[in-house]
């Protein structure tokens, strides 16, 4: 089965498309709601800005999208369908394709749980 998605991976990306996983209809939770603030922020600093960051040229992005930065809340507000399904877990999904499986830092099963609240609480369901 891992090689099975790792073939599929490899196929779609070959295709120039994006890859994508599957929305996670994670929602916000009614006590102690994640935010930028509180949770975001240093979640993408820890685990996306080494390659999202509008200050990343060229080689350093490591082949991420210059169009795909994580630098500000309306950054990632642009972006939480992306994130949801490429990085969060929820009752519908559970999307590990972010960061890469090679990147040294890697979230918890705990914090892609929380970053599914997270985007629940941005796009409000």
């Amino acid at each position: 089965m891992r090689l099975h998605a790792l073939l599929v991976i490899t196929l779609v990306a070959a295709c120039g498309e994006d890859v994508i996983g599957e929305d996670t209809a994670a929602s916000c939770p009614p006590t102690d709601p994640p935010s930028f603030t509180n949770f975001g922020e240093a979640f993408f600093t820890s685990y996306c800005l080494d390659c999202h960051s509008q200050a990343k040229r060229g080689d350093d992005r490591n082949g991420a999208p210059v169009t795909i930065d994580f630098d500000t809340r309306s950054l990632v507000r642009e972006n939480t369908s992306r994130i949801d399904k490429q990085a969060a877990f929820g009752p519908a999904a559970q999307n590990r394709l972010m960061p890469p499986s090679d990147h040294a830092a890697q979230p918890t099963d705990a914090e892609r749980i929380r970053l599914g609240e997270y985007i629940g609480c941005e796009i409000g369901r």
